[in-house]
């Protein structure tokens, strides 16, 4: 059964795994999985695009996803005149990158809910902070292309 998706929807992003077809068209890829978003704009075509919920994402993509966007602000922000700053508006200071994505609407489904894992505040405040450096999502960005040169060479 296909669902009439409209622009403003929330949507979930298939949990599937990834074709030749998938390869050849760059529609959906392995890291699409399970991500949540709101659709903004629906083409004839049978493609949509699907903002990304970045807490959605996974954390290390999340903190990339946070650093990038705040070197982008802060470098916007530093060439700013004072004048210009003061003449923002708070949304304008603040303001975030979005997170993109073109998929087929079939691969859209309902939103699932996202389940956060439960801590007690003194177990937060105990646990140590990881701080992912560059040569950590490096690592991680080489592990994801060999395992999906490995998806492509096996499919």
């Amino acid at each position: 059964m296909a669902t009439d998706w409209h622009e403003g929807d929330k949507v979930s992003l298939a949990d599937r795994e990834v074709t030749k077809d998938d390869a050849k068209s760059g529609l959906f890829y392995t890291y699409f999985r399970g991500l949540s978003g709101v659709i903004q704009k629906i083409y004839s075509d049978g493609l949509a695009v699907v903002e990304i919920t970045p807490e959605t994402l996974p954390e290390m993509v999340q903190q990339r996803h946070a650093g990038v966007q705040e070197q982008m602000r802060s470098k916007w922000m530093d060439s700013l005149s004072e004048e210009a700053k003061n003449r923002l508006t708070e949304p304008e200071k603040n303001f975030r990158i979005r997170y993109n994505v073109l998929v087929a609407q079939t691969d859209l489904t309902p939103p699932v809910p996202q389940v956060k894992s439960v801590a007690s505040s003194e177990t937060e405040t105990k646990s140590e902070i990881h701080q992912i450096t560059e040569r950590d999502l490096t690592a991680a960005e080489e592990e994801e292309l060999a395992r999906r040169t490995r998806i492509t060479q096996e499919g």
